[in-house]
Protein backbone atom coordinates (compact mmCIF):
# COMPACT_ATOMS: atom_id res chain seq x y z
CA UNK A 1 0.00 0.00 0.00
CA UNK A 2 2.82 2.46 0.58
CA UNK A 3 4.33 2.17 -2.72
CA UNK A 4 0.45 2.43 -4.12
CA UNK A 5 0.62 5.96 -2.26
CA UNK A 6 3.68 6.96 -3.44
CA UNK A 7 2.82 6.34 -6.96
CA UNK A 8 -0.28 7.96 -6.87
CA UNK A 9 1.09 11.10 -5.47
CA UNK A 10 4.21 11.18 -8.01
CA UNK A 11 1.41 11.42 -10.64
CA UNK A 12 1.02 15.22 -8.64
CA UNK A 13 3.60 16.25 -9.75
CA UNK A 14 4.62 17.68 -13.23
CA UNK A 15 7.58 16.09 -14.72
CA UNK A 16 10.01 18.77 -15.18
CA UNK A 17 10.29 19.49 -11.48
CA UNK A 18 11.07 15.63 -11.15
CA UNK A 19 14.74 15.45 -9.21
CA UNK A 20 17.69 14.85 -10.83
CA UNK A 21 19.77 12.53 -11.14
CA UNK A 22 17.29 9.25 -10.95
CA UNK A 23 13.86 8.43 -12.81
CA UNK A 24 11.01 9.62 -14.17
CA UNK A 25 9.51 6.34 -12.98
CA UNK A 26 6.57 6.70 -10.38
CA UNK A 27 8.16 2.95 -8.80
CA UNK A 28 9.99 3.99 -5.53
CA UNK A 29 14.29 4.39 -6.61
CA UNK A 30 16.26 2.77 -3.41
CA UNK A 31 14.37 2.41 -0.15
CA UNK A 32 11.10 3.96 0.59
CA UNK A 33 10.13 5.49 4.43
CA UNK A 34 6.70 6.39 5.47
CA UNK A 35 6.46 7.83 9.11
CA UNK A 36 3.14 9.72 10.33
CA UNK A 37 2.31 12.11 12.84
CA UNK A 38 0.06 14.83 14.16
CA UNK A 39 -2.35 14.68 11.09
CA UNK A 40 0.43 14.15 8.48
CA UNK A 41 1.73 11.40 7.16
CA UNK A 42 5.56 11.87 5.17
CA UNK A 43 6.65 9.26 2.88
CA UNK A 44 9.28 9.49 0.58
CA UNK A 45 12.69 7.48 -1.60
CA UNK A 46 16.21 9.02 -2.40
CA UNK A 47 14.64 11.16 -5.02
CA UNK A 48 11.82 12.91 -3.04
CA UNK A 49 9.61 13.31 0.09
CA UNK A 50 5.49 13.65 -0.13
CA UNK A 51 3.69 14.78 2.84
CA UNK A 52 0.33 14.31 3.05
CA UNK A 53 -2.10 15.94 5.97
CA UNK A 54 -1.49 19.32 7.89
CA UNK A 55 1.96 21.26 8.39
CA UNK A 56 4.79 21.60 6.26
CA UNK A 57 8.16 21.01 7.69
CA UNK A 58 10.35 21.03 4.34
CA UNK A 59 8.74 18.67 2.59
CA UNK A 60 9.15 18.52 -1.36
CA UNK A 61 5.84 18.05 -2.26
CA UNK A 62 2.88 18.75 -0.03
CA UNK A 63 -0.43 18.19 -0.43
CA UNK A 64 -3.73 18.72 1.85
CA UNK A 65 -5.96 15.72 3.44
CA UNK A 66 -9.55 17.53 3.10
CA UNK A 67 -13.35 15.84 2.62
CA UNK A 68 -13.18 17.64 -1.01
CA UNK A 69 -10.72 18.27 -4.00
CA UNK A 70 -10.19 21.41 -3.10
CA UNK A 71 -8.37 24.65 -4.49
CA UNK A 72 -5.60 25.33 -1.39
CA UNK A 73 -3.62 28.04 -3.88
CA UNK A 74 -3.76 30.50 -6.46
CA UNK A 75 -0.94 28.98 -8.23
CA UNK A 76 1.37 28.62 -9.83
CA UNK A 77 2.64 26.71 -7.24
CA UNK A 78 4.12 23.55 -8.54
CA UNK A 79 6.26 21.93 -5.50
CA UNK A 80 6.03 23.02 -1.61
CA UNK A 81 2.25 22.88 -1.14
CA UNK A 82 0.07 22.16 -4.43
CA UNK A 83 -2.30 23.75 -5.66
CA UNK A 84 -5.12 21.36 -5.26
CA UNK A 85 -5.72 18.95 -2.26
CA UNK A 86 -6.04 15.69 -2.01
CA UNK A 87 -9.73 13.43 -0.80
CA UNK A 88 -10.94 10.38 -0.62
CA UNK A 89 -12.80 10.86 -3.93
CA UNK A 90 -8.84 10.94 -5.34
CA UNK A 91 -7.67 8.15 -4.01
CA UNK A 92 -10.27 5.39 -3.94
CA UNK A 93 -11.71 3.16 -0.84
CA UNK A 94 -7.77 1.04 -0.05
CA UNK A 95 -5.83 3.64 -0.22
CA UNK A 96 -8.40 6.50 1.27
CA UNK A 97 -8.60 3.59 4.34
CA UNK A 98 -5.05 3.52 4.17
CA UNK A 99 -4.34 6.99 4.73
CA UNK A 100 -7.57 7.79 7.29
CA UNK A 101 -5.60 4.56 9.41
CA UNK A 102 -2.29 7.16 9.52
CA UNK A 103 -3.67 10.55 9.38
CA UNK A 104 -7.14 10.74 10.16
CA UNK A 105 -9.93 12.00 9.11
CA UNK A 106 -9.75 14.54 6.27
CA UNK A 107 -10.70 18.21 6.95
CA UNK A 108 -13.55 19.83 6.06
CA UNK A 109 -11.78 23.32 4.44
CA UNK A 110 -13.79 26.07 2.79
CA UNK A 111 -12.80 26.70 -0.57
CA UNK A 112 -13.45 26.32 -4.34
CA UNK A 113 -14.19 22.44 -5.40
CA UNK A 114 -12.05 20.96 -8.03
CA UNK A 115 -14.07 17.99 -8.05
CA UNK A 116 -15.48 18.87 -11.96
CA UNK A 117 -11.95 18.58 -12.64
CA UNK A 118 -10.94 15.45 -10.81
CA UNK A 119 -13.51 14.32 -12.43
CA UNK A 120 -13.09 15.00 -15.37
CA UNK A 121 -9.20 14.12 -15.48
CA UNK A 122 -10.05 10.83 -13.45
CA UNK A 123 -12.42 9.88 -16.35
CA UNK A 124 -9.49 10.61 -19.36
CA UNK A 125 -7.07 8.79 -17.74
CA UNK A 126 -9.00 5.96 -17.11
CA UNK A 127 -10.05 5.73 -21.01
CA UNK A 128 -6.39 6.17 -22.15
CA UNK A 129 -5.04 3.80 -20.20
CA UNK A 130 -5.95 0.70 -22.34
CA UNK A 131 -4.01 2.24 -24.52
CA UNK A 132 -1.08 3.63 -23.43
CA UNK A 133 0.09 0.92 -21.03
CA UNK A 134 3.19 1.75 -18.77
CA UNK A 135 3.00 5.52 -19.66
CA UNK A 136 3.67 7.47 -16.60
CA UNK A 137 1.02 9.98 -15.75
CA UNK A 138 2.25 13.80 -14.35
CA UNK A 139 -1.05 16.33 -13.65
CA UNK A 140 -0.61 20.02 -14.81
CA UNK A 141 -2.90 22.56 -13.71
CA UNK A 142 -0.98 25.47 -12.55
CA UNK A 143 1.95 26.38 -15.09
CA UNK A 144 0.64 26.77 -18.14
CA UNK A 145 -1.47 29.86 -18.92
CA UNK A 146 -3.62 28.04 -21.96
CA UNK A 147 -4.30 24.04 -20.71
CA UNK A 148 -4.71 21.93 -17.27
CA UNK A 149 -4.35 18.12 -17.52
CA UNK A 150 -1.98 14.75 -18.23
CA UNK A 151 1.28 15.01 -19.57
CA UNK A 152 1.58 11.28 -20.59
CA UNK A 153 5.38 10.13 -20.97
CA UNK A 154 6.40 7.07 -23.07
CA UNK A 155 8.25 4.36 -20.84
CA UNK A 156 11.21 5.10 -19.77
CA UNK A 157 12.63 1.92 -21.44
CA UNK A 158 12.02 3.53 -24.83
CA UNK A 159 13.99 5.67 -24.65
CA UNK A 160 12.29 8.18 -25.69
CA UNK A 161 11.16 11.66 -24.77
CA UNK A 162 7.68 11.63 -26.57
CA UNK A 163 4.69 12.53 -24.64
CA UNK A 164 0.95 13.17 -24.82
CA UNK A 165 -0.77 16.29 -23.53
CA UNK A 166 -4.46 15.30 -22.69
CA UNK A 167 -7.02 17.65 -20.57
CA UNK A 168 -8.65 20.71 -21.09
CA UNK A 169 -6.93 23.85 -23.51
CA UNK A 170 -8.42 27.46 -23.96
CA UNK A 171 -7.22 31.04 -25.37
CA UNK A 172 -5.80 32.83 -22.57
CA UNK A 173 -7.48 35.60 -23.17
CA UNK A 174 -10.72 33.17 -23.22
CA UNK A 175 -10.03 31.23 -20.42
CA UNK A 176 -14.18 29.97 -20.15
CA UNK A 177 -14.42 28.30 -23.51
CA UNK A 178 -12.45 25.51 -22.26
CA UNK A 179 -12.34 22.15 -24.42
CA UNK A 180 -10.49 18.58 -25.19
CA UNK A 181 -7.19 19.23 -25.84
CA UNK A 182 -4.42 17.01 -27.24
CA UNK A 183 -1.01 17.18 -28.34
CA UNK A 184 1.41 14.71 -29.52
CA UNK A 185 4.46 16.05 -29.08
CA UNK A 186 9.12 15.48 -28.64
CA UNK A 187 11.12 17.55 -27.13
CA UNK A 188 12.72 19.87 -30.04
CA UNK A 189 16.23 18.41 -31.47
CA UNK A 190 18.91 19.02 -29.10
CA UNK A 191 16.54 20.88 -26.58
CA UNK A 192 17.14 18.94 -23.22
CA UNK A 193 15.70 19.53 -19.44
CA UNK A 194 18.54 17.43 -17.93
CA UNK A 195 21.87 15.52 -19.17
CA UNK A 196 20.59 11.94 -19.11
CA UNK A 197 17.94 12.85 -22.15
CA UNK A 198 20.67 13.52 -24.57
CA UNK A 199 20.20 9.78 -26.31
CA UNK A 200 16.77 9.83 -26.20
CA UNK A 201 16.54 13.05 -28.50
CA UNK A 202 18.86 11.99 -30.71
CA UNK A 203 16.99 8.92 -31.17
CA UNK A 204 13.34 10.81 -31.51
CA UNK A 205 14.95 12.70 -34.65
CA UNK A 206 15.32 9.86 -35.94
CA UNK A 207 11.84 8.16 -35.28
CA UNK A 208 10.29 11.57 -36.19
CA UNK A 209 11.97 11.07 -39.83
CA UNK A 210 10.20 7.80 -39.59
CA UNK A 211 6.84 9.10 -38.83
CA UNK A 212 6.90 11.04 -41.12
CA UNK A 213 8.18 9.34 -44.27
CA UNK A 214 5.97 9.60 -47.67
CA UNK A 215 5.92 5.95 -47.88
CA UNK A 216 5.81 4.18 -44.68
CA UNK A 217 5.43 7.12 -42.09
CA UNK A 218 2.62 6.27 -39.59
CA UNK A 219 1.34 9.89 -39.37
CA UNK A 220 1.07 10.46 -43.62
CA UNK A 221 -1.09 7.16 -43.19
CA UNK A 222 -3.94 9.15 -41.25
CA UNK A 223 -3.35 11.63 -44.55
CA UNK A 224 -4.54 11.22 -47.88
CA UNK A 225 -1.04 13.21 -49.10
CA UNK A 226 2.21 11.74 -49.05
CA UNK A 227 3.92 15.22 -49.56
CA UNK A 228 2.32 16.52 -46.01
CA UNK A 229 5.44 16.59 -43.80
CA UNK A 230 7.48 18.74 -46.96
CA UNK A 231 4.97 21.32 -46.51
CA UNK A 232 5.67 23.97 -43.50
CA UNK A 233 2.26 24.22 -42.93
CA UNK A 234 -0.17 22.58 -40.94
CA UNK A 235 -2.31 19.80 -42.05
CA UNK A 236 -6.03 18.82 -41.09
CA UNK A 237 -7.19 15.31 -41.05
CA UNK A 238 -10.56 15.38 -42.01
CA UNK A 239 -11.26 11.86 -40.66
CA UNK A 240 -10.98 12.37 -37.47
CA UNK A 241 -13.88 14.22 -35.03
CA UNK A 242 -12.83 18.21 -34.02
CA UNK A 243 -10.25 20.16 -35.12
CA UNK A 244 -7.45 18.02 -35.27
CA UNK A 245 -4.08 18.94 -37.34
CA UNK A 246 -0.49 17.31 -38.25
CA UNK A 247 2.33 19.32 -37.80
CA UNK A 248 4.62 18.84 -39.83
CA UNK A 249 8.82 19.79 -38.30
CA UNK A 250 10.15 21.90 -40.88
CA UNK A 251 7.22 24.38 -38.59
CA UNK A 252 9.83 23.85 -36.19
CA UNK A 253 7.29 23.80 -33.25
CA UNK A 254 7.15 20.39 -32.19
CA UNK A 255 3.80 18.81 -31.10
CA UNK A 256 3.36 16.62 -33.90
CA UNK A 257 -0.31 16.24 -33.91
CA UNK A 258 -2.58 19.18 -32.32
CA UNK A 259 -6.42 18.04 -31.42
CA UNK A 260 -9.20 20.33 -30.11
CA UNK A 261 -13.08 19.73 -29.51
CA UNK A 262 -15.36 21.50 -31.55
CA UNK A 263 -17.22 22.87 -28.70
CA UNK A 264 -17.38 22.81 -25.10
CA UNK A 265 -19.07 18.94 -23.39
CA UNK A 266 -18.92 17.14 -20.60
CA UNK A 267 -16.54 14.67 -19.20
CA UNK A 268 -17.67 11.42 -20.46
CA UNK A 269 -17.84 13.08 -24.00
CA UNK A 270 -14.61 14.72 -23.50
CA UNK A 271 -13.12 11.64 -22.42
CA UNK A 272 -14.32 9.65 -25.09
CA UNK A 273 -13.60 11.60 -27.83
CA UNK A 274 -9.44 11.86 -26.56
CA UNK A 275 -9.65 7.91 -26.49
CA UNK A 276 -10.84 8.25 -30.51
CA UNK A 277 -7.36 10.25 -31.16
CA UNK A 278 -4.71 8.50 -29.16
CA UNK A 279 -6.26 5.49 -30.52
CA UNK A 280 -5.68 7.01 -34.45
CA UNK A 281 -2.41 7.32 -32.92
CA UNK A 282 -1.89 3.59 -32.24
CA UNK A 283 0.39 2.99 -35.16
CA UNK A 284 2.43 6.01 -34.60
CA UNK A 285 2.81 4.86 -30.62
CA UNK A 286 3.89 1.93 -31.81
CA UNK A 287 6.65 3.04 -33.61
CA UNK A 288 9.11 4.58 -30.40
CA UNK A 289 10.63 2.03 -28.98
CA UNK A 290 12.03 0.94 -31.86
CA UNK A 291 15.67 1.94 -31.36
CA UNK A 292 15.99 2.33 -35.30
CA UNK A 293 19.85 3.99 -34.98
CA UNK A 294 21.67 3.59 -38.63
CA UNK A 295 18.50 2.64 -40.65
CA UNK A 296 18.26 4.98 -43.63
CA UNK A 297 14.29 6.35 -44.08
CA UNK A 298 14.98 8.22 -46.93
Amino acid sequence: MEEALFSRLWAEVDFDDHPYPGSHSPEPQGQLTLSAHDGALTIGDERITFRLGTGGDGEDSIHRWTSEPTKMNSGPNRMGEHRWSISPKDLGFSLSAFVAVKVGRPEEVNGESVLEQRVLLGQIRNSLLPHLPDWTWHLEVDNKPDRMGWYVRAPNQWESLFTIFVGLGWHPDSPEDKRGFLLFERAPPGELDRPDEAEANRLDTLRTVALCNSQRGALTKLTNDTEWAHQATAHQLEDLPGDVQLWPPSMERWPLLVARQNEQTNSDETSAWAATIVEALGPAISTLPAKIDGLNWQ
